[in-house]
């Protein structure tokens, strides 16, 4: 698979797909991604630290859902996720490589059992969070 699909590729393959706009869906992933923030919002022990990584991921991937949603779009890839993000959401490069390269992160994890060190959290944890308040309000919340 590409490390990187355009918005126009993502639409022609099929993996992102127009369709009716769905508020109940987009904030049923929205209460979901509130949720999962607030169990992970904590201190959590060095063992764990590969799991809060993974969890700050998912709680952008259903912030993402939630906007496509509300937006009448579904998709079937993360990298069509990425591709719906350059094109549609104004002055958030710097927070979109994040993203993509929070995905590469959690696919070394859940694939091959990465390790990631407290480090990688302690340096990166504030953008996650700023990530998550601008999706939230791209999303509509």
């Amino acid at each position: 698979m590409p490390e990187e699909l355009s918005y126009n590729d993502c639409l022609e393959q099929g993996m992102l797909i127009r369709t009716e706009p769905d508020e109940r869906r987009s904030s049923q992933m929205l209460n979901m991604a509130g949720l999962r923030q607030r169990f992970w919002d904590k201190e959590v022990a060095c063992e764990f630290t590969a799991l809060k990584v993974e969890a700050y991921y998912d709680v952008i991937k259903e912030l993402i859902f939630a906007h496509i949603y509300k937006k009448g779009y579904n998709c079937k890839n993360h990298l069509c996720l990425i591709a719906y993000l350059r094109k549609n959401i104004q002055d958030f490069e710097f927070e979109i490589d994040k993203i993509d390269e929070l995905r590469k992160v959690r696919n070394e994890i859940n694939y091959r059992g990465f390790s990631i060190g407290k480090d990688y959290l302690e340096r990166n944890e504030l953008e996650f969070r700023n990530i998550i308040r601008r999706l939230r309000q791209e999303a509509g919340e």
